[in-house]
């Protein structure tokens, strides 16, 4: 389904200033670079979030997203590597859900998510958040198994998996690992075990840290200054008059909250907004009470819980306030950001999604928990009431989130494709033109007319074609001087046409 978005509703190309970024930067990895050298005329190659900076030519985001990236460039299918990616998401997530509550968590929170129009989103782009949440359910599974076995190599590798996530998007990083991170000091603090087991973690994570520093210092010239400021000396994590191009403060900040949170109900599975954290609520409440030992009935669930699934050594309902701690960590932190930044829906949260599919579908599981219970008070026998139970809160789900994604999941592929007027249909003329060895010029008044031209460039300019902005004669024949054994054209009005001497 993601690959289908990504073909039917993006064209296979990146869409927005981010995703042109992302691919340049995974092109140049690709090719063995860690930076590109900086084009000859670089005004002819301008676009958005790309730095030409001493001599180097380089995307502004930090480099663990693109690095993964560069092997659907390697294959030759840079837009699969996301589909992909999803895939490897939602098995883990599966994964994930058998291992802390049971196969029916597991299997119901995956289908979840593999139907939510958010999810399908960001599979089918070329944004960095599915790779993001693999990151996290990759951490998740592997500290579960560190502190279920007790081995450091598990633990080592969860401390890797946060590193990647960090290299990839530092703060998300640290809205979802600050929970585990805090965990992992408790346990520093309470047993020997727990301490070899935190400093595997710390092993594993500050390499990761350190490669991150070090391409800070590469490419801006300080381990804690990051290619945004680059582009745009404003764009920080922070308060104050000089965060964003208007200020930030803690009242702004809720509002991109309120904001983001309002996409969140309204996207991520396609149902009414007011049942879309219901689910999930329940399941913290439910475990909160738990923690408190408040009713004897949660006691004793709790204590068959623990007997039945000793994922970690620790309770199911244990596991649900660390995820939903992971989910308010991710909300919190990004309070300090600038900008909502939502693109394909409210993307700063999307790497809680595993989490928040986690609880949804324990909540609902209490749900048919609590019906099948009604129903053996009135009598009806074991055989008959959890299967009804199961079917009447689950069918009307299955419903509801078919319903979603055919409503208002393809409203939300309506209104992407052609985003930002991007499409190949330029691409697919001059394909058909059979250029060989060219130098083609991109008539184009606005960044997003050149973006999928500048997309398929090699970053060091050695691939079989080479597009270049239209800055004019003068500044033409300049970059022509560079590539004297090129056939040159232009691009414009959906032509290519040949330009003489």
């Amino acid at each position: 389904m993601a690959a289908w978005v990504s073909t039917a509703v993006f064209d296979r190309l990146p869409h927005v200033e981010d995703e042109v970024a992302f691919l340049f930067q995974a092109r140049t990895f690709a090719v063995g670079h860690v930076v590109a050298p900086a084009p000859p005329e670089p005004s002819s190659f301008s676009i958005p979030f790309v730095i030409v900076r001493d001599g180097m030519w380089f995307g502004k985001y930090p480099p663990g997203y693109p690095l993964v990236l560069a092997l659907g460039v390697l294959i030759g299918r840079p837009w699969l590597f996301n589909p992909i990616a999803g895939a490897l998401a939602i098995v883990l997530l599966y994964r994930a859900g058998r291992t802390l509550y049971g196969p029916g968590t597991g299997l119901l929170a995956a289908a979840l998510l593999a139907l939510s129009p958010f999810f399908l989103l960001q599979a089918g782009s070329f944004m960095s958040h599915v790779a993001g949440l693999i990151w996290a359910l990759t951490l998740l599974l592997l500290f579960v198994r560190a502190r279920s076995t007790g081995a450091l190599l598990p633990a080592v590798a969860a401390g890797a998996a946060v590193g990647m996530l960090f290299l990839s998007r530092p703060l998300t990083a640290v809205g979802i690992g600050l929970p585990f991170a805090l965990l992992a000091v408790v346990d520093f603090i309470t047993s020997t075990a727990g301490r070899r087991r935190a400093l595997a973690l710390a092993v594993g994570f500050l390499p990761f840290v350190a490669l991150l520093l070090a391409y800070n210092a590469y490419t801006t010239g300080s381990p804690v200054r990051f290619g945004y400021e680059l582009w745009w000396e404003y764009d920080r994590i922070g308060f104050g008059p000089d965060i964003g191009p208007r200020g930030h403060d803690l009242a702004r900040g809720i509002l991109n909250t309120r904001y983001n949170l309002d996409a969140l109900r309204h996207l991520l599975y396609g149902w009414p907004e007011r049942l879309t954290l219901l689910p999930a609520g329940i399941a913290v409440a439910v475990a909160a009470l738990a923690l408190l030992g408040r009713a004897a009935p949660l006691r004793r669930h709790v204590r068959l819980a623990r007997r039945r699934y000793p994922a970690g050594g620790t309770a199911p309902w244990g596991w649900d306030l660390l995820l939903a701690a992971s989910v308010v960590s991710l909300v919190v932190v990004h309070i300090a950001y600038w900008t909502p930044g939502q693109m394909y829906g409210p993307r700063y949260y999307f790497e809680a999604t595993g989490s928040l599919a986690l609880l949804t579908a324990r909540g609902l599981l209490h749900l048919a928990g609590a019906l099948g219970w009604v129903l053996r008070q009135a009598r009806l026998p074991v055989p008959w009431s959890r299967p009804l139970a199961a079917g009447a809160v689950l069918v009307p789900v299955a419903v509801l989130s078919v319903t979603g994604l055919v409503t208002d999941g393809v409203r939300e592929f309506r209104a992407y494709h052609d985003w930002y007027d991007i499409n190949g249909d330029g691409l697919r003329r001059v394909e058909a033109a059979r250029l060989e060895h060219a130098l083609v010029f991109v008539d184009a008044n606005y960044w997003t007319a050149y973006a999928p031209f500048f997309a398929q460039n090699s970053p060091v300019l050695d691939g079989n074609i080479i597009y270049a902005l239209d800055r004019g004669p003068a500044r033409n024949q300049a970059l022509i001087a560079h590539f004297p054994d090129r056939a040159v054209y232009r691009y414009a009005d959906g032509q290519v046409t040949a330009m003489g001497p």
